[in-house]
């Protein structure tokens, strides 16, 4: 099974969906001159498929952006997975000598949280620390041949790509795996470009707040591109069941994509490596390309001081008491708590003064 497995080329996978989603966002229309536009009209009896996917500028960024969280959250899920059968899943059986690699990544733990419970602590562990680097660095490599910044530094750049993918899968002040559960599960969330939220120091006025005071250095932007609203349920607090919440993502498809780029690359360098100790000396097999892989950034890097979403209450526990989780900010390095004084809400209008 592993013979077929590992001639699957799953960088190139998601490096294809990225280049997809961003040759989508430079188009405007459905190329009329393409085998699959014309196979796609013809197989429902059209003459032109454009015709009929006329499709607003603005519904395809939205789709963008979603599709951007989409396969942000796909990558992620499959790298956790592909190291946890990797490193784990030999481990797990009575016979570590017989190993099926395809069969441990479909095996694996079934619940997302016992997935990265079981890989943190493997990876934070002596023997995980120890032999990660041998996990993503090709057996042939010259160490002394690679760039003054260093193997090493390299290693550990996909290290935090990888708690990067784990962090994803389980953070709970906002919960990401949520929203991309209620995205593929039915559509139940609403994505929208017309929100914009900022946190200013100038009061309102006459009804009126000076646009100055939304573009001063003072003011704080918290949403301030596409959005994607969602429900869902808290998980237990205290012993009670949870009301639901509402959850806003901030989403930037650049982001999105880069985040899913690096941790594309962390996939493919550890296929890149598990395939070829799978093949060993065989020269009859064309392996996945071991991706050329940068210094930076880390997520760190990337994201420091970025606001992911809102969450706020939308209705009481189920046992009626007061919720145990406040409304707030979530942003990359944390939760920030907020009291919201909805008995204090105005509305205003921004003008230009």
């Amino acid at each position: 099974m592993d013979d077929d497995f590992f001639t699957s080329r799953p960088f190139e996978f998601f490096a294809s969906r990225i280049a997809s989603l961003i040759e989508s966002s430079e188009r405007s229309a459905v190329d009329r001159a393409s085998s699959l536009a014309s196979g796609f009209a013809g197989v429902l009896g059209l003459d032109d498929a454009p015709e009929i996917l006329n499709v607003d500028r603005c519904d395809r960024e939205l789709q963008i952006a979603l599709d951007s969280l989409a396969v942000r959250h796909h990558v992620a899920e499959a790298l956790v997975r592909f190291y946890h059968a990797v490193s784990i899943g030999p481990r797990n059986r009575s016979a570590p000598n017989v190993v099926c690699t395809w069969a441990s990544v479909c095996n694996g733990p079934i619940k997302t949280s016992d997935l990265v419970a079981e890989t943190t602590d493997y990876l934070l562990s002596e023997t995980g620390r120890a032999t990660f680097w041998t996990l993503v660095v090709p057996a042939e490599a010259d160490v002394d041949s690679l760039p003054a910044e260093g193997v090493m530094a390299r290693v550990q750049l996909l290290a935090d790509w990888l708690v990067h993918a784990m962090r994803l899968l389980v953070r709970d002040d906002i919960d990401i795996n949520a929203a991309h559960n209620k995205l593929k599960h039915g559509l139940a969330v609403r994505s929208r470009d017309d929100l914009r939220v900022t946190f200013i120091q100038q009061a309102p006025e006459d009804g009126t707040v000076p646009l100055s005071a939304l573009t001063s250095p003072d003011a704080i932007d918290l949403i301030d591109t596409i959005s994607l609203d969602y429900l869902s349920r808290a998980r237990p607090r205290n012993g009670r069941k949870q009301g639901m919440e509402v959850a806003t993502l901030r989403l930037s498809p650049a982001t999105l994509l880069a985040e899913t780029w690096m941790m594309a690359l962390t996939y493919g360098a550890m296929f890149h490596i598990a395939a070829a100790r799978h093949f060993g000396a065989r020269g009859d097999v064309k392996l996945a390309r071991y991706p050329d892989m940068p210094t930076g950034p880390t997520p760190d890097q990337l994201l420091k001081e970025s606001v992911i979403g809102i969450r706020r209450p939308l209705t009481t526990p189920l046992d009626g008491g007061p919720s145990d989780r406040a409304a707030g900010i979530a942003f990359y390095e944390g939760f920030v708590p907020v009291n919201i004084d909805h008995a204090a809400a105005q509305s205003a209008v921004v003008v230009d003064r």
